[in-house]
């Protein structure tokens, strides 16, 4: 079930309801457990399965380590095991299976369709790296594990989350589910701004640039100048994609009476490649940060092998966003994409300039924003590629402009992404200027307008789903 879909919105009535009916924590978990494998194995049900089967054994690996700290690391050995086991296979069997068949192939075997065609199943990137973060903080001493499985699972399998995030921290989220909740008012006056400009973003924004730019890059060798026009196009239409999504959960969430993290901060006004991740899918990068950038670069400091400056400074981001390439998705382009920024980023610090670096003038911090803003949309252009050699071939193989039609085709993607970018724009204004006036309440009755009208055009699911 998608949150823009008839079937989400029938199945989130019911359960609201009958949430709110029964006012006794224990079974409102429960209820909402059930929602949560109900909502996952509407896709497939052996999904839900894999799901019960990963929760149950990190429950009792992480209740292992309470009642006997002395195995706590292997106990934690055992969850990277199967965790990043799990994920390896069904995230990049099918990157490999290619290379597999055609091996088998040459000495006469041919493989079977079924184990070279493995499904991802969704949300496995996510709440993966949900229950590893829980499984760490149990190692070290920072968190106490749970003694509810129901708690446990809950946390794990939220259904607002599962699918995209965001990546909620057990310490935020855990104890809101162990806690009574009440229905207030409050719940909605928080809720609905984020519901209006999820499907907003979803359904107006994200959806109508998605046309232009999939022709795009559906071109089997597209010119530079499309290339560029595709990548801004294709810029605006993550953010307004995967921001939607998490709005809608935020939301979601709330009418439950729960209060989840904000993933976007101005992604694109950024003017560092580490500014740019403080404020780009924030819930990952903290997540990396804390369990990848920090131990790697103390590893380092701690190591007995010494390195040069320079190493010392490019090893952690490098290998910090490596990850980061490998966990969006089992292709090139996404490792190089990784890689990418984790050069950036340490380009950045080699020359001086860290996520807090401030400009001491106008001008410069103009400079730094559009430097930094072409290397956010080139990164793109790598993330969105369908291959290397095709992207390899639309900046080095094919001219700038080669019709009359590429320029055209060129100019309507500009037209188009200028133009639906404007109401990001006017919101972010509204929101640093008046936050509380007419303005606003406008902009939320045009929005609101604007979903009625889109809503019965064909919807696309959400980008993230697919990781």
């Amino acid at each position: 079930m998608s949150f823009t879909s008839y079937d989400f919105l029938l199945f989130y009535l019911i359960l609201f309801i009958l949430y709110w009916v029964i006012r006794e924590r224990r079974w409102q978990n429960l209820i909402l457990l059930a929602a949560s494998f109900v909502f996952y194995a509407w896709m497939q049900t052996w999904y839900a399965l894999l799901l019960g089967a990963s929760i149950l054994a990190d429950f009792l690996l992480a209740r292992g380590m309470r009642s006997n700290p002395m195995r706590k690391k292997q106990f934690m050995g055992m969850s990277l095991i199967v965790n990043i086991g799990v994920l390896a296979f069904f995230k990049y069997f099918s990157f490999f299976s290619g290379s597999v068949n055609n091996a088998l192939e040459d000495i006469g075997i041919h493989a079977d369709a079924f184990l070279l065609a493995i499904v991802l199943p969704v949300g496995l990137s996510f709440f993966t790296l949900k229950k590893l973060g829980y499984m760490i903080d149990v190692s070290r001493g920072t968190l106490q594990p749970t003694h509810s499985l129901v708690d446990f699972a809950l946390y794990v399998a939220f259904f607002p989350q599962i699918v995209a995030g965001p990546i909620e921290r057990p310490q935020k989220l855990l104890p809101q589910i162990e806690s009574a909740r009440i229905w207030t008012a409050d719940y909605l006056y928080e809720a609905w701004p984020l519901l209006v400009m999820g499907f907003f973003k979803k359904l107006v924004i994200a959806n109508s640039i998605k046309v232009i730019v999939d022709r795009i890059f559906g071109f089997s060798e597209p010119t530079g100048f499309l290339l560029m026009c595709g990548a801004l196009g294709f810029s605006l239409q993550i953010l307004a994609d995967f921001s939607a999504y998490t709005d809608l959960s935020r939301g979601i969430a709330l009418l439950l009476g729960f209060k989840t993290s904000e993933n976007f901060n101005l992604p694109y006004t950024s003017l560092t490649p580490t500014d740019f991740w403080n404020r780009w899918h924030i819930s990952l990068s903290n997540w990396l940060r804390d369990y990848i950038f920090f131990p790697t670069r103390r590893a380092l400091m701690q190591s007995r092998i010494k390195l040069n400056e320079s190493l010392s400074i490019s090893i952690p981001p490098l290998a910090t966003m490596f990850i980061s390439g490998l966990w969006h998705g089992a292709g090139w382009t996404y490792i190089l994409w990784g890689v990418y920024y984790g050069v950036l980023i340490a380009a950045y610090q080699w020359i001086g300039i860290r996520g807090d670096w401030k400009p001491t003038s106008k001008i410069k911090t103009a400079l730094a924003w559009l430097v930094m803003f072409a290397f956010i949309v080139f990164g793109w252009a790598m993330f969105r590629a369908p291959n290397i050699h095709w992207l390899g071939n639309a900046l080095f193989n094919t001219p700038f402009i080669n019709s009359q039609n590429d320029l055209v085709l060129g100019l309507i993607a500009l037209t188009m992404t200028l133009a639906y970018s404007l109401p990001l724009i006017i919101k972010s204004l509204l929101d640093q200027y008046s936050k509380d006036s007419w303005g606003q309440a406008a902009y939320y009755a045009i929005a609101a307008a604007l979903i009625m009208i889109y809503i019965n055009s064909a919807s696309s699911d959400f980008i993230y789903v697919q990781f």
